[in-house]
């Protein structure tokens, strides 16, 4: 089921990454960033402007009925974030040695999440600091994968990070090319969890998978991550599908479907007090649905879009790098903002709009100005050791 978390509610995927089914040289993706920030700021508009006053965890007094419709599906954009996580971080490992692998992740997620977290704790600590907010924050900056966090849309980056446990364990043991392997597993394993969820949806064994930090676990995302995997082997590897990998990437999209409409259910019913009616599952499906296509697009049309004018591809390439820090940074100081504003007289849309600029600004500042210098201090350290032990050098990844 798709959860609110206990604080707030992933999107730390892809940096740059060389994503070609040859050695000659490819075009950026520009697409996948351009999705990436819109996943992102679907997922700020649902937290800030329905999730804020309509979830039970929150109830703001701000309402803002009349964008629910539009606000309320925006929670898919986490489903979406997965999938991209599949391609991109599959892509990242197919060249890659163990150690630059982990590498490369290292540099990608702990730079923001340092300035993110660290950003969060100054606006909790205006209202409250007590031991148990420090506790969380010491976890977030560290991404320890249990919670509880700074802000609850960390959880997310736990999934991410199992996921990129199990590659790295490929990586580690010389099976890069049993990558269809892992996504028929992936595949398998979440269909299994989901038809058992079904069946059986008052379980509290199952639950522990779906409303814990045992969620982690690639079973109700799994899916997810597969289908990432197979966009990967079927329009970026050397490789072509097999049979046994069409069907994994058939039974991993209904499954996806299945799960998109059963957190589409859970999300309504949460909200069903607040809100005073139930939401249709079928937006979130189309949006999913829409957000696959647009990524197979944007792979198989990389070469034609590379032509577009170069200042608005970098603009695109800006907003990808924005994506990971709004996502870090949306939730609880945007619900700061939403109260500050409001009790300064602002009627909700409008603050909402300045709340969600707020945000996008400090995002910017953080991808231009704030990740690089930790980034280029990390590498630094990384290449001393890579004196030492060789297969810690990383090749710099196109992302």
């Amino acid at each position: 089921m798709h959860q609110y978390p206990s604080q707030g509610s992933t999107a730390s995927d892809i940096g740059r990454t060389d994503m070609s089914k040859s050695d000659t040289a490819s075009p950026y993706i520009y697409g996948i960033d351009a999705l990436r920030f819109v996943c992102a700021l679907m997922v700020t508009v649902f937290h800030l402007g329905f999730a804020s006053w309509a979830s039970p965890l929150y109830l703001r007094p701000y309402k803002m009925p009349a964008i629910e419709n539009v606000a309320q599906p925006g929670w898919v954009g986490v489903e979406l974030f997965f999938v991209i996580s599949g391609l991109v971080i599959i892509n990242s490992a197919a060249s890659a040695t163990a150690m630059s692998f982990l590498k490369g992740r290292i540099l990608r997620l702990y730079p923001a999440v340092w300035i993110c977290a660290s950003l969060t704790l100054i606006f909790i600590a205006t209202q409250d600091l007590n031991r148990r907010v420090i506790k969380n924050y010491l976890r977030s900056i560290t991404l320890y994968p249990g919670g509880p966090w700074i802000d609850g849309q960390y959880w997310t980056l736990a999934c991410e990070i199992c996921f990129y446990a199990l590659v790295f364990i490929l990586c580690a043991t010389g099976k890069r090319a049993r990558m269809p392997g892992l996504a028929l597993g992936l595949s398998l394993a979440s269909t299994a969890f989901i038809a058992l969820l079904n069946a059986f949806p008052d379980s509290e064994i199952l639950a522990i998978f779906t409303d814990t930090a045992w969620r982690a676990v690639p079973f109700y995302y799994g899916c997810q991550f597969a289908i990432g995997i197979y966009i990967y082997i079927w329009l970026l590897s050397r490789t072509r599908m097999s049979p046994i990998s069409w069907m994994g990437l058939i039974c991993a999209l209904v499954t996806g479907a299945t799960q998109i409409y059963m957190a589409a259910g859970s999300t309504s019913d949460r909200t069903l007090d607040a809100a005073g009616h139930s939401f249709s599952p079928l937006p979130a499906i189309l949006i999913w649905a829409a957000g696959l296509f647009f990524i197979a697009a944007s792979v198989g049309y990389s070469r034609q879009i590379s032509r577009l004018p170069k200042a608005f591809l970098q603009s695109v390439k800006t907003l990808g790098l924005m994506t990971y820090p709004l996502y870090l940074l949306h939730f609880a100081i945007g619900i700061q903002l939403l109260d500050w504003l409001t009790d300064l007289g602002m009627t909700p849309l409008p603050a909402l709009g300045l709340a969600v600029a707020i945000v996008c600004a400090m995002s910017l500042v953080v991808c231009k100005w704030g990740e690089p210098p930790i980034r280029r201090v990390l590498r630094m350290v990384f290449d001393r050791l890579a004196q030492r032990a060789p297969r810690f050098q990383a090749k710099e990844s196109r992302v």
